[in-house]
């Protein structure tokens, strides 16, 4: 398979067939109880991507001989200390530092998502370095794309406005809960697979 074709096979089933959220539905707990609209979206997405691809690229060295226990706790300690000057960017700013509040807990709690902890030794480091690091940053880019589009949709129907702004002649207050989140994530999935099976064919093509 030459370049090309790899960059393209990369793309389409780190944004598209694969999505980590739409379609896979991994990490949901941060989409489905933080992003409620579109800046609260931003900031999780600014925080997956640097924890994320920076500790796949770090641990893609470690050694395959240890024990597999062992790789996971050294992925999350990694995780652990790049998530350090993370934390400290977002927090020396006011306006920042609200934003950043705002998703609480679940900032941190990325240091243990399943991109590294999981999806490393299944998929990730069975791989070349070179072709690894792109697909994992195509999947890293699939969750942002689609967590930005759930949270700002999201966030205009809880509210019915954009910046301020009233778009809509109704609002859904109960989809700013995560019950309503976890609805309203079921519904974009199924109508994100939908549009995937037009595309692709059928789901077991698209996978």
């Amino acid at each position: 398979m030459n370049e090309k074709n790899f960059s393209r096979d990369a793309e389409r089933e780190g944004i598209l067939t694969r999505n980590p959220l739409f379609a896979s539905g991994a990490i949901l707990a941060p989409a489905v109880a933080a992003c409620t609209d579109f800046y609260s979206s931003a900031v999780i997405a600014a925080v997956f991507t640097v924890v994320t691809y920076v500790t796949v690229a770090l641990c893609s060295f470690v050694p395959r001989k240890i024990v597999y226990t062992v790789r996971i706790i050294l992925y999350t300690l990694a995780a652990s200390l790049v998530y350090v000057p993370v934390h400290l960017f977002f927090t020396k700013g006011e306006v920042l530092g609200e934003m950043y509040a705002a998703v609480g807990i679940y900032a941190p709690l990325l240091v243990t998502n399943s991109m590294i902890t999981l999806r490393t030794e299944t998929k990730f480091y069975r791989l070349s370095r070179p072709y690894m690091l792109k697909l994992a940053g195509f999947y890293v880019v699939g969750y942002d794309i689609a967590l930005l589009m759930f949270g700002g949709l999201r966030g205009i129907l809880s509210s019915g406005t954009v910046l301020g702004i009233k778009i809509l002649p109704f609002s859904i207050p109960a989809l700013s809960t995560v019950y309503g989140g976890f609805i309203l994530l079921a519904v974009t999935s199924a109508l994100f697979r939908w549009i995937l099976g037009l595309i692709f064919g059928s789901p077991q093509k698209a996978a």
